[in-house]
């Protein structure tokens, strides 16, 4: 990006400003990245909170690698405050704890793993990106098969543009499949690529992985994990989003990551609240 160029809208939407307290960062969440009743989406919220994590270590070079967040309770659209506290600092990696701030009550609170990534292949194990129609088909099928379930897009929808493989598009129709699994092509709406930070975002952009068991409404993240694996390919990401088992009011979901050369490049796993029909 040149001096001068502006930024694209995942970058502006997750900017920081320092506030001069150290540590402290000032932020306003965007409207752009909210789903339903005007909460942010949490892949967003962990986003912009790494962000603030990378700028408390002062490593520019470095990403966040991992993070285990508590959603203590929805944000609002509007400002809010991030608190970053650097644990420690190593010489591979360092560990920061940041914690969304708004009006005077703790949000979002999540430990952070900084460090560098690579580009070298995995040393033991992979997991196989899943085979999807081409990002065309799939775009087709998804537009044809549109309906509202919230009451209508929303606004994350104009700036993610996902692409659903048609077999689990069942939900999309109020017609759930009932594998309890989605697949889709996953690329921001103005084209910018994805980078690692951006990665925090994509393993919890898709709708909820319980929707192809069952329509229902909300279903809120109360904790997630993720792990940022490599820096992505230039081009679409490939995504796979599935529940494991719902009991108790609660659905476990595992989200996986392939960029455009078929590479695992993040993986999340979350535990969120479900009412079933």
């Amino acid at each position: 990006m040149t001096a001068g160029e502006p930024l694209a809208l995942f970058d502006e939407c997750t900017a920081v400003r320092p506030c001069g307290a150290e540590g402290v960062w000032d932020v306003e969440l965007r409207d752009e990245f909210t789903i339903v009743n005007g909460h942010p989406n949490g892949g967003y919220l962990l986003a912009l909170l790494g962000r603030a994590a990378v700028a408390a270590v002062g490593e520019p070079d470095r990403h966040v690698i991992s993070a285990t967040a508590s959603y203590v309770a929805p944000p609002a659209v509007g400002p809010a405050t991030v608190r970053t506290e650097v644990q420690r600092r190593g010489r591979t990696a360092s560990q920061v704890r940041t914690v969304l701030v708004q009006d005077d009550t703790p949000r979002v609170d999540v430990l952070m793993l900084v460090g560098a990534l690579d580009s070298e292949p995995p040393l033991w194990g992979d997991v196989a990106a899943p085979t999807l129609p081409d990002e065309e088909t799939c775009q087709a099928a998804s537009l044809a098969r549109r309906s509202p379930i919230t009451g209508g897009e929303p606004p994350m929808a104009k700036v993610v543009s996902l692409a659903f493989d048609p077999a689990t598009l069942g939900w999309a129709a109020g017609e759930p499949g009932g594998q309890g699994e989605m697949r889709a092509w996953l690329r921001f709406a103005d084209d910018r690529p994805f980078d690692p930070l951006a990665l925090l975002l994509a393993v919890d952009a898709l709708p909820p992985a319980t929707f192809e068991v069952a329509m229902t409404g909300w279903v809120p993240t109360l904790s997630l994990t993720a792990y940022i694996r490599a820096r992505p390919a230039a081009g679409p990401l490939r995504v796979r989003f599935r529940v494991g088992v719902i009991a108790g009011g609660r659905a476990d979901e595992t989200c996986e990551v392939w960029d455009s050369a078929a590479r695992l490049v993040a993986q999340s796993t979350q535990l969120a609240a479900i009412r079933m029909p």
